[in-house]
């Protein structure tokens, strides 16, 4: 499933370039042709479940978009990036230092339901799927054995991920652009030790982008 996403996700991506191709119709003069690609980049707000909290959410996306049909595909990268998180089930370590990121890389299909030209804007609705990467490091006081047994620090750094899926809208406006989704993500439960800790990724995001 994995390898399947990954495989879409570089076909949509590949370095989308910002040119409306054209072609010659039979009277000398050009048209526009079906395809449009275009990139863009977003930031904003993200809700993710418990122990999370909310944070910043960044990502980039490459877009092909089917001009005909009134609909487009895109590869995206987003990142999510967090310190003060509380995702340990009891008893809990007392940590020291912690920090987690998190990747969703996704592919989306989204239908142009509504266009405002006077406005010169656009309302797309649409779905995602994809495999999300996570990368936690902690580290936290533990207790050592002996007669001189005491308290020492401990490092660790737990890599996974799962696949995911998302439903999703974005009204362009020109260039600008406002995205709220939800990411559907299983909860992936971890351990350090005897601690065990669960990292649920399902939440809200709403971003604001620049589509070039």
């Amino acid at each position: 499933m994995f390898k399947i996403i990954l495989v879409l996700f570089l076909w949509i991506s590949i370095i989308p370039i910002n040119i409306i191709s054209q072609e010659m119709n039979e009277n000398g003069t050009k048209s526009k042709s079906n395809l449009s690609q275009y990139y863009s980049g977003k930031f904003g707000f993200y809700n993710p479940g418990n122990g999370l909290n909310n944070g910043l959410l960044f990502g980039i996306d490459g877009i092909t978009e089917f001009n005909n049909y009134d609909f487009f595909l895109s590869g995206a990268i987003d990142l999510y990036q967090k310190k003060t998180i509380d995702i340990f089930n009891h008893p809990k370590p007392q940590i020291i230092d912690q920090y987690i990121i998190l990747i969703p890389l996704h592919v989306n299909a989204a239908y142009k339901f509504l266009t405002i030209e006077d406005a010169d804007t656009k309302i797309y609705g649409g779905l995602g799927g994809g495999y999300n990467l996570f990368f936690y490091n902690v580290e936290y006081k533990t207790q050592t054995s002996g007669l001189l047994g005491g308290l020492t620090s401990k490092s660790e750094n737990i890599n996974g991920g799962n696949v995911f899926f998302s439903v999703f809208a974005r009204i362009l406006i020109g260039k600008i652009f406002i995205e709220p989704r939800y990411y559907f993500m299983s909860e992936k439960e971890e351990s350090t030790g005897v601690h065990n800790f669960v990292i649920n990724p399902s939440g809200f995001a709403i971003t604001l982008g620049f589509q070039y």
